[in-house]
């Protein structure tokens, strides 16, 4: 009996990638020194609760990756009243990866400075104090104190005493903030960055508006400007790329309503729009070689959200972003395994480096007589005929295989 798969579907790369050639004219263009010195590579450790899976995966990090930022608080403020959301972090493991770690803490968007601040200036200097504290009590010793504030635009200039009292809490640690694309175009950025030993350019995001059935997380042209852009300010600054994907609601005119990553799903309102937003290997493994032969001399380094962890249901695993993290595109395989004689077991797996959408069929033929019988489990559905059997998915949503999987 053999068993013959369709080989999967390949999603056309768009031309606009951008490559380390047309990187050297976008810098050349503002005279920005290009250099090909090795770029670092970090990972957040973005877990609001840790698992022995997110231990077990920091463990696995050490002889991968140059460093790890680890989520040590979240922070809100509503009502006059602060909310700190502190993660039990598991600092045995990071000390035992014996990697540097960063601190990152974030404040929630909805906390816009204002000219009264001096209240919440003071508990958030108070906060990053306590966890640069907390990481030396368990021997961590803090390579990178990072605040990640999705500041609006016009508020920057408001946002400067904040980094100032943070910045003289956590001193002597190196001190960055994370920045939108769309702060380079602010009069103010320049300025607020000289309150920073450096800043961490995210050019991915999750699309306010619908567009299309899938949407990118990033797109690699628009990154690579920015990046030549950023350049032109001289000051240092890493990029972090994304690794997740999303399932993000839109209502019927296309607004966003929320979206949904790993853990509970959201109960979506009648008519809403569901569309999955993912990153594109091959696009960013392209970017990355790029970026790898020829970077702004201030491009201190790649921060990867998020760490991949077993448990994590919308993240790459490690063979998709090793491969990325070489700037090349993840092998691609799926095959077709059989197990025993009488009844035989037809499995999918995935030894390739990327997920497979099973967007496939598999076709079963056999010589001599046909077998007695033939089913399909739930999500399948099958056709049979005097000398082969074909089984296609029955379900309205596919599945995704990951790499190393069977199913």
């Amino acid at each position: 009996m053999t068993a013959l798969g369709a080989p999967p579907r390949r999603r056309t790369v768009r031309a606009r990638v951008v490559t380390a050639f047309q990187l050297l004219l976008l810098a050349g263009c503002g005279r920005v020194a290009l250099v090909s010195t090795p770029l670092p590579q970090r990972a957040y450790v973005w877990q609001r609760e840790w698992t022995a899976a997110t231990a077990a995966a920091v463990r696995e990090a050490a002889p991968r990756l140059d460093g790890l930022i680890t989520l040590g608080a979240d922070l809100a403020w509503a009502d006059g009243r602060l909310r700190v959301l502190r993660p039990a972090v598991d600092w045995p493991a990071l000390h035992e990866a014996g990697q540097p770690v960063g601190i990152a803490m974030r404040i929630d968007p909805s906390a816009a400075p204002r000219a009264e601040d001096g209240e919440r200036i003071r508990r958030f200097a108070e906060t990053a104090r306590a966890l640069v504290a907390e990481a030396g009590t368990h021997g961590v010793g803090c390579a990178e104190f990072q605040v990640d504030f999705d500041c609006p635009d016009r508020k920057l200039a408001q946002y400067r005493p904040w980094l100032r009292a943070i910045r003289e809490a956590v001193r002597p640690v190196r001190f960055v903030i994370t920045a939108l694309p769309a702060w380079l175009n602010e009069r103010e950025f320049a300025q607020l960055t000289a309150e920073v030993d450096g800043y961490v350019l995210q050019v991915h995001s999750v699309p306010t508006r619908a567009d299309g059935e899938r949407a990118a997380l990033c797109d690699p042209a628009r990154a690579a400007r920015w990046v030549a852009q950023a350049a032109k300010l001289g000051r240092p600054f890493a990029v972090a790329l994304p690794t997740y994907s999303a399932l993000v609601g839109y209502d019927p005119g296309g607004r966003r309503l929320g979206m949904a990553l790993d853990g509970v799903q959201p109960s979506w309102p009648a008519g809403t729009r569901v569309v999955e937003v993912s990153p594109d290997p091959v696009e960013l493994a392209r970017l990355v070689a790029g970026w790898r032969a020829a970077h702004p001399s201030t491009m201190t380094g790649l921060l990867w959200y998020r760490l991949p962890v077993q448990d994590g249901a919308r993240n790459w695993r490690w063979p998709t972003l090793a491969a990325v993290m070489e700037g090349r595109s993840p092998a691609r395989r799926v095959e077709i395994r059989t197990a025993g004689e009488n009844p035989v077991d037809l499995s999918l797996a995935n030894p390739g480096e990327a997920e497979e959408a099973l967007e496939l069929s598999v076709r079963v033929r056999w010589e001599g007589p046909a077998p007695l019988a033939v089913e399909a489990l739930r999500g399948w559905s099958v056709t049979q005929t005097a000398q082969e059997a074909r089984f296609v998915r029955a379900a309205v949503s596919v599945p995704r295989l990951l790499p190393g999987s069977q199913r």
